[in-house]
């Protein structure tokens, strides 16, 4: 009688831990399916071109600037050459949005090489045709995420040309490019 109970005990528990895990896991996953939900939601990037980026130094890809990592940046290039400024990155929406403005994220590491002040930003329908900037302006210097808006506008294509940086030097770099959609 004792065996029976210690088994019913053992097997009991056992069902209870796995029961337990089980549902933890049920709600990771469904947290994970929520974030899953939202980040569906939201306007996917995808990297055009940019005019330089830094491959041999670091990873400095262009497509870091729209990868969803804060940690990783765009930096144009400075192991081999220095050009010179302006430098732009182009990103495709995937699909046609209406946008009302754009973050900018600097570089989180302890440098601030390539962070962008004087900037344009141009709208596109084709990924060709930008036209005028919807807007230009002087970015506040520092590490926090930098917000621009102007006048809703729909486009599947932008282009973020930075025509300075904050210490002068030659160089862009970016952790994170996103918009704001008017929606």
């Amino acid at each position: 009688m004792k065996r029976i109970v210690a088994v019913l005990v053992i097997v009991a528990c056992a069902f209870g831990t796995r029961a337990s895990a089980q549902g933890t896991s049920t709600n990771a996953a469904s947290a994970g399916a929520g974030t899953q939900a939202v980040a569906t939601n939201h306007i996917k990037l995808t990297l055009i071109k940019v005019d330089s980026e830094e491959v041999d130094g670091e990873n400095g890809r262009g497509t870091n600037a729209v990868d969803g990592n804060p940690e990783t940046i765009w930096h144009t290039e400075w192991q081999d050459a220095t050009p010179e400024h302006p430098h732009e990155i182009i990103i495709k929406l995937n699909e046609p949005t209406t946008l009302k403005g754009f973050t900018y994220l600097p570089r989180q590491d302890d440098s601030e090489n390539g962070t962008i002040k004087d900037y344009e930003f141009y709208l596109s329908d084709d990924g060709k045709d930008f036209g005028q900037p919807v807007k230009k302006g002087t970015l506040d210097s520092g590490k926090e995420k930098k917000t621009v808006t102007f006048d809703a506008k729909k486009c599947q294509f932008i282009k973020l040309r930075a025509l300075s940086e904050v210490n002068d030097g030659a160089w862009t770099s970016a952790a994170e490019i996103d918009v704001i959609t008017a929606d």
